[in-house]
């Protein structure tokens, strides 16, 4: 297996393996940001996806759950209390394996992407 991402943690979801994105600082921040918060509000210590962080071809930010959060911000597909609601609670349902814009530079980034 390929070096995983230092700010990534594999996990065990069921028979599989899964890539937990443990949120860093800068991100908490962006994220509080984005959701007109104060950073303290989000909770969660990061999310489990299917696949490792990428880095942005364009600017090299590594993807995050700060972009999934601006892209769902941009978007409409989900309103700041919705977000911050995931962010503390959890995911809602099973997402579709979507593509994800780099929220430095509004980039897409070459993978798909999809929650565990």
């Amino acid at each position: 297996m390929s070096q995983i991402s230092p700010d990534t943690r594999l996990v065990k979801v069921g028979d599989e393996v899964a890539y937990r994105w443990i949120l860093t600082p800068v991100e908490r921040t962006h994220i509080a940001s984005l959701l007109d918060v104060d950073a303290s509000a989000i909770t969660t210590e990061g999310n489990i996806m299917v696949g490792d962080r990428v880095c942005c071809k364009s600017c090299g930010k590594r993807s995050g759950l700060d972009d999934l959060v601006h892209n769902a911000l941009s978007i409409g597909v989900h309103c700041k209390d919705f977000m911050l609601d995931v962010l503390i609670n959890g995911p809602k349902a099973d997402s579709p394996a979507h593509p994800l814009s780099c929220s430095t530079c509004g980039e897409t980034y070459e993978e798909l992407f999809l929650w565990a």
